[in-house]
């Protein structure tokens, strides 16, 4: 069994390797030389969501800077099988926006959720056919007057841009997400060129590679950190800092975040203090395989970007999770979160670049003891129901900051989804160094 895994972690690792990649652009190349479709980039808009906001600030100086056509597709938020938690994701998008654009040279001027009045009315305007750039521009005035709550800006948009009625917007935002999913994403402020998907300000960078390498042209940089002199001192606490980061086994990004925290954290002095959770799935939250698909390459292209191994992997869903968790909550009574850092870095690394079977005990015994932990003494933990209650109460501790998803960061006032987001925190922890050098 251990063996047929490993070929299976080395299958994917291929598939999801640099022979994969060329295959997959082989297939991208001719399906565009038969078809003879124009090389184009799309945007996908949702009207509601934050993040899309800043992918059309993004598109509109990608088009500037490689002359390349684009189309707009505006669609509705994410489906329920991809938004387990709508409400918590939209006020999260805000404060999420908020930190992107003090960070990147970017707007965002809201302050809290779209209201649904002025959501309608937008959807009016933006549901009205034009040409391509047309429409980016109207999507960049609409979602400003949005976000800074100003009906009356709207008002004159309609007046200006034209509308169509209330009752057009959900079919026609219905149908165009329904394409979005048939082409193989899930949510709107993607970008989309050939066959890869990016997703708004976060995967520019490869992005701007490939439209760099197809058109013969340099990479541009359209979105670059806002000097340091706008971003000086500034305190995340008035009280000693540490860092809160909850993680799942099973999250592939979590495993990356788990491979960076300290580099991050080390310079500052910051203690981390990690708590572990149950997958998404087995705390009731869908993954579809649209987003499963999504999440592995785009794990591998950012691992491969921060040279972590990963793609020989063994999905731990199951019992595996569960031993995960058992031998965690043990190694952390144990030895304190010194001991828990271990032993995660260690299982991570084995799910998820050595494709370990943590329902064998042969690999579990190997992760174990590669973190300096007595083999003997976590077999003996195995199977303790009180892992997945700890598990559970981590979860819920997340839940008081709005978030759900994993990894997840808090330090002082920071409070952050993603590895994508280990930037930002650098960014304000050195803030806040600058502050509290100023008071000294």
């Amino acid at each position: 069994m251990i063996i047929t895994k490993r070929l299976k972690g080395k299958a994917i690792a291929t598939w999801l390797g640099p022979r994969g990649d060329a295959a997959r652009r082989v297939v991208a190349d001719l399906r565009e030389r038969v078809t003879k479709a124009p090389r184009r980039l799309e945007l996908y808009f949702d009207i509601a969501d934050p993040w899309s906001y800043l992918a059309a600030q993004a598109a509109s100086r990608l088009v500037d800077a490689y002359r390349i056509e684009l189309a707009v597709h505006v669609v509705t938020p994410p489906a329920s099988d991809v938004d387990p938690q709508p409400a918590m994701r939209a006020k999260h998008a805000v404060r999420d926006a908020q930190q992107l654009a003090a960070y990147w040279d970017l707007d965002f001027p809201g302050k809290r959720e779209a209201d649904s009045g002025a959501l309608r009315d937008a959807g009016t305007i933006l549901v009205r056919e034009r040409p391509p750039a047309e429409q980016l521009r109207a999507a960049l005035e609409v979602a400003q007057a949005l976000w800074s709550n100003d009906r009356k800006q709207l008002a004159k948009l309609a007046g200006s841009w034209g509308a169509e009625s209330h009752g057009s917007v959900a079919p026609a935002l219905n149908a165009k997400y329904a394409a979005l999913r048939k082409a193989g994403h899930y949510m709107g402020g993607m970008l989309r060129y050939k066959d890869g998907w990016y997703w708004g300000v976060d995967r520019l960078p490869y992005l701007e590679s490939e439209l760099a390498r197809d058109l013969g042209s340099d990479v541009a940089h359209v979105v670059t950190p806002r000097p340091e002199a706008d971003r000086g001192p500034l305190a995340l606490s008035d009280k000693p800092l540490s860092c809160d980061l909850w993680f799942s086994f099973r999250s592939p990004y979590s495993y990356l975040a788990l491979e960076q925290i300290e580099a991050v954290l080390a310079p500052y002095g910051v203690p981390l203090v990690l708590h572990a959770v149950l997958p998404m799935v087995a705390r009731g939250i869908p993954l579809p395989n649209v987003k499963r698909m999504y999440i592995v390459h785009d794990v591998k292209r950012e691992a491969d970007r921060l040279g972590i191994a990963f793609g020989e992997l063994c999905d731990p869903l199951g019992p595996g999770i569960d031993h995960c968790l058992a031998i965690a909550a043990w190694a952390e009574a144990r030895g304190g979160q010194p001991a828990l850092l271990r032993f995660a870095r260690s299982a991570m690394r084995g799910i998820w670049s050595e494709a370990r079977d943590m329902t064998e005990y042969v690999d579990l015994r190997h992760v174990v003891e590669r973190a300096d932990l007595p083999w003997a003494e976590a077999r003996e933990a195995l199977g303790d129901p009180d892992a997945v209650k700890w598990a559970q109460a981590n979860a819920a501790d997340l839940a008081v900051f709005g978030l759900w998803g994993v990894p997840s960061f808090k330090v002082g006032d920071f409070i952050a989804w993603g590895q994508d987001r280990l930037p930002l925190l650098a960014d304000r922890l050195r803030r806040h160094a600058a502050n509290e050098a100023n008071r000294s």
